[in-house]
C-alpha cells in the first residue's frame, strides 16, 4: 500500500499540472506582463520624481545664491554713501538702511554698520567726537579696552534698536573669528564672511532677558581711502579706511529666501564648509539633521556655494511625503490592477478544469492561503504605519483652524469657549508628539544597524549643549565623563541618548540647582539626575509604551522616549535598567552587548599615565 500510494502522489502532481497548464499558462503570461508594466511606470514615476527633486534643488541653489547677492548689494551700497560724503551722520545712515528694508525684503539682517579705522594717536580724538555726537550705548572708552596697533570701532549702525545700540564703539578686531574675516577683506578688496559665529539681537515680548545671541555670521567689506592706489596687497592695507559691516542671523536670512514657497517634502539644510559631518549647521528647513545619518531618503543631493569668501554647502533630501501624489500612486495602482487581472483570469481557467484533483487544490489553497496571510500581515504594518502618518495632515487643520478662531473670533467666545480651544489646541499638539515618537519608535527598529566606534562622551556633550541652549536660564551642572567610547551605531546611540539626557533635564526643571551625570560604573553605561524621581515598584513600567508615572501637568511628554531607547538598547543585545526614589533623582543603566567592555575600558584609562 505504501508503494502504491507513493507513486500516486507524483501521478496525481502530473495530471493536475496537465489539466492546468491553460490556466497557469495565463497566469503565468498575465503575471509577466503585469511585472513588465509596472517596472517601466515605476521607472517613469522615479525618473519624474529625480527631475522634480533636481528642479527644485537647482532653483534653491539659484534663490540663495540671489538672496545672499542682494546682501552683498546693500553692503555695497553703503560703502558708496560712505565713500560719497565727508562725514555721514547717523540719521542719514539710518535712513540709507530703512530703504533697504532690512524687516521685509532682506530679512535675517541684524545690522549693517560701519568700522571705522582708528590709529592709536587718533583714539582719544575718536570717543571724543563719538561722545560729542552723542551717540546712544557708547562707552566712554572702546570695547574691549587696552591698547592694540589699531582699531576698528563702530561708529554707524542701524536699524536703530537696543541690540545695535550695544554696537557702538565695539571693535571686533580682537576676536580670531572676525580679525581673520577683515584681514582677509582688507588683503582681498572683497567682502569676507566670517565662521558660524553668534549675532546680538533682540528677544520677542515677554521674553525673561532683553538681548539674545542667535546663531548668525559677519560679513566685512573693506572702504579704502578715494584716490589712494589700492592695486597690491600692501596698498591695501595703506589705503584702507574702514570696514562696511553685515551681522545676519542665519534662520531668518534664509527662511526669507523662500517665503513659505519652499516644497514641504525636501528637507533643506546649510553648513558651514565642504564636509556637511563636520561643519557647523548653519540652517535647516525642518529641524532633524539628515545629512551624514545614512537615512532611506530616495533622492540626496549636495551643493556647493560660495558667500562672501565661505564655502557653504547645501545638502537637499526627500522626505517621506515626496511621492504621495496622485502620480507616486500609479506604480501601485498598476501592480495591484494587474494581480487582480491575473487572478481573475486564472480562477476563470481553474473553473473550467474538471473537479478530480480538487483534494489536492484544497491542499494547494491553504499553503496558498497561509502565504497571503504573511503578506496581509506586512500590509497591515505598513497600513498602521501610514495611517499614523497620514494623521498629521487633520491634526495640522485642527490646530490651524483652532488658532484662526482664537484669534479672529475671541472677543465673541467666553472664557469657558476660549478654554475649550485651548484645549482643543493644546490635545491636537500632545496628539502630533504621539505620533512623532510612534513614528521614531518604528524608524528605530527598521533601519539597519551598523557597528562602528563611538564616541559616546562626545555624543553626551553635544546633547548637553544643546539642552543648555534650549533653557539658558536654568542652572544645571553636566557631568561627563570624558573618553567613554563604544562599539554600536551613532545614530541609533545618539537618539538614546538624547532621550536619556532629555528625560533627565526635563525630570530636574522644577530643581533651583540641579546635576546630571554621564559616565561608566559597574560595567555598564549610566546616565543619572538628582531631580524628581518615581518610585522603585514602578520600574518595570518605565520602558513600555505610553508608560507615564507623572500626570501632564506635572511634566509633559508622550511616554514613547523610554520605549524607543530599550528598542535601540535591545537591538544592540544589550539591556537597559533604572533605579530611583521619589524626591531623590533617578539613574538609568544600560549595557550595549558585543564586544563592548563600559568597565575594562574605563579601569584601562584609568591606569594610562597622564
Amino acid at each position: 500500500m505504501r508503494a502504491s500510494g507513493g507513486w500516486h502522489g507524483p501521478e496525481r502532481l502530473w495530471r493536475h499540472l496537465r489539466r492546468g497548464a491553460a490556466a497557469y499558462g495565463v497566469l503565468l503570461i498575465s503575471l509577466l506582463l503585469t511585472a513588465l508594466a509596472w517596472y517601466y511606470v515605476r521607472d517613469t514615476v522615479e525618473k519624474q520624481n529625480g527631475v522634480r527633486f533636481g528642479e527644485t534643488v537647482r532653483a534653491t541653489q539659484a534663490a540663495v545664491d540671489r538672496r545672499t547677492d542682494d546682501y552683498l548689494d546693500a553692503m555695497f551700497g553703503a560703502r558708496g554713501l560712505i565713500l560719497a560724503s565727508e562725514s555721514v551722520t547717523p540719521a542719514e545712515w539710518e535712513e540709507y538702511v530703512k530703504g533697504v528694508e532690512p524687516g521685509r525684503r532682506l530679512g535675517g539682517l541684524q545690522t549693517l554698520a560701519y568700522a571705522e579705522r582708528v590709529e592709536p594717536s587718533e583714539r582719544e580724538d575718536f570717543v571724543q567726537r563719538m561722545m560729542e555726537e552723542g551717540l546712544p550705548g557708547l562707552r566712554p572708552d572702546l570695547d574691549p579696552g587696552g591698547e592694540r596697533g589699531v582699531y576698528f570701532p563702530v561708529s554707524l549702525a542701524a536699524p536703530a534698536n537696543e541690540a545695535n545700540r550695544e554696537m557702538f564703539g565695539r571693535d571686533e578686531y580682537p576676536y580670531t573669528v572676525y580679525k581673520t574675516a577683515m584681514n582677509r577683506a582688507r588683503d582681498s578688496g572683497s567682502p569676507q564672511a566670517t565662521e558660524t559665529t553668534y549675532v546680538l539681537t533682540e528677544n520677542p515680548p515677554g521674553a525673561t532677558a532683553d538681548l539674545a545671541r542667535l546663531q548668525g555670521f559677519a560679513v566685512y567689506l573693506p572702504v579704502y581711502e578715494s584716490g589712494e592706489p589700492t592695486g597690491t596687497v600692501a596698498e591695501r592695507r595703506r589705503a584702507l579706511q574702514g570696514f562696511i559691516v553685515g551681522a545676519f542671523r542665519s534662520d531668518d536670512l534664509l527662511d526669507a529666501v523662500f517665503g513659505g514657497s519652499f516644497e514641504p517634502a525636501i528637507d533643506f539644510e546649510v553648513y558651514d564648509g565642504l564636509d556637511v559631518e563636520a561643519s557647523a549647521l548653519l540652517y535647516d528647513a525642518d529641524g532633524i539633521q539628515r545629512a551624514g545619518m545614512g537615512g532611506d531618503e530616495l533622492f540626496t543631493e549636495k551643493r556647493r556655494l560660495e558667500v562672501a569668501g565661505r564655502d557653504w554647502s547645501l545638502y537637499f533630501a526627500t522626505l517621506r511625503g515626496f511621492e504621495r501624489n496622485a502620480q507616486s500612486n500609479l506604480p501601485l495602482f498598476v501592480l495591484a490592477t494587474g494581480l487582480g487581472v491575473s487572478l481573475l483570469l486564472f480562477g476563470i481557467s481553474l473553473m473550467l478544469v474538471r473537479s478530480r484533483l480538487r483534494a489536492e487544490r484544497a491542499s494547494e489553497e491553504l499553503e496558498d492561503v497561509n502565504r497571503e496571510l504573511e503578506g496581509t500581515n506586512r500590509e497591515l504594518e505598513a497600513f498602521s504605519y501610514s495611517v499614523s502618518h497620514d494623521l498629521r495632515a487633520p491634526l495640522r487643520t485642527i490646530d490651524g483652524f483652532s488658532q484662526i478662531l482664537s484669534e479672529d473670533y475671541g472677543d465673541k467666545l467666553d472664557d469657558e469657549g476660549l478654554d475649550y480651544l485651548r484645549r482643543v489646541r493644546s490635545a491636537s499638539r500632545h496628539m502630533a508628539e504621539l505620533i512623532d515618537d510612534l513614528l521614531d519608535l518604528s524608524r528605530v527598529g527598521r533601519r539597519p544597524l551598523r557597528r562602528e566606534s563611538v564616541n559616546l562622551s562626545a555624543l553626551a556633550s553635544g546633547i548637553a549643549e544643546d539642552l543648555r541652549r534650549t533653557a539658558p536660564g536654568r542652572n544645571v551642572e553636566f557631568d561627563i565623563e570624558e573618553g567613554v567610547t563604544a562599539r554600536g551605531d551613532v545614530g541609533l546611540l545618539k537618539v538614546a541618548l538624547e532621550n536619556l539626557l532629555g528625560n533627565a533635564w526635563k525630570f530636574t526643571s522644577r530643581e533651583e540647582r540641579a546635576t546630571i551625570r554621564f559616565g561608566v560604573s559597574g560595567g555598564a553605561f549610566y546616565v543619572s539626575d538628582d531631580g524628581a524621581g518615581f518610585e522603585e515598584a514602578y520600574k518595570d513600567k518605565l520602558f513600555g509604551a505610553f508608560q507615564r508615572l507623572h500626570g501632564p501637568e506635572e511634566f509633559e511628554g508622550t511616554g514613547i522616549g523610554l520605549a524607543t531607547v530599550a528598542r535601540i538598547i535591545h537591538r544592540h543585545g544589550g539591556e537597559v535598567w533604572a533605579e530611583g526614589e521619589v524626591g531623590e533623582g533617578a539613574t538609568f543603566r544600560f549595557t550595549l552587548g558585543g564586544r563592548d567592555r563600559p568597565a575594562e575600558e574605563a579601569a584601562a584609562r584609568k591606569r594610562e599615565p597622564a
